[in-house]
């Protein structure tokens, strides 16, 4: 009976050094997803407004001529009327990269542009965003712009370059108008 006993006690003392194990193996694997999830949030994050490089000529303007130039853009959004358009119509690409270099630089510059009362510019989609979502989306336009910009070639080469939706012109004047 006592070899039946030390047999119990033997199992028993086996199955709680076995649960511990799992629960130790468990909470390495909670705290290795936890790291992994932190490093995601900061690749998300890695593209900072500031570090990217603009086309020499647009670094080289002077405040005026940057803030015409970005209210030309400004212009010329708002007579294209995004805001009572279907939002697919937010996906055409039809910006070229000067006009979207022009307007990141302006943004860049803590550029402001005040517009007066005006709440209907943006189409719901973009104003449905939270603050948060808005961020997401302007690091998707930096990352696009960093990965497919040669900020060597010329004005004529840049305006060619039609590769932004109408989408990215509305978050980056978004931000320009709420920053």
């Amino acid at each position: 009976m006592n070899i039946a006993l030390v047999g119990f006690i033997i199992i028993v003392i086996l199955l709680i050094i076995i649960l511990i194990y799992l629960l130790t193996i468990k909470k390495n694997i909670s705290n290795t997803a936890n790291k992994n999830q932190v490093k995601m949030n900061i690749k998300l994050f890695e593209y900072d407004l500031n570090n990217i490089k603009f086309p020499k000529n647009i670094e080289q303007m002077n405040s005026d001529s940057l803030t015409k130039a970005s209210k030309v853009i400004f212009d010329s959004y708002k007579s294209l009327d995004y805001a009572n358009k279907v939002s697919s119509c937010l996906n055409k690409i039809e910006w070229h990269t000067w006009q979207v270099s022009i307007i990141l630089y302006f943004l860049k510059t803590k550029g402001k542009y005040y517009i007066s009362n005006d709440v209907k510019l943006f189409h719901d989609v973009i104003l449905e965003l939270n603050e948060n979502q808005i961020e997401q989306e302007m690091q998707r336009v930096c990352k696009k712009y960093m990965e497919n910009i040669d900020i060597y070639k010329d004005r004529d080469y840049l305006s060619n370059q039609v590769i932004w939706s109408a989408r990215d012109v509305s978050i980056i004047l978004y931000k320009i108008i709420n920053s």
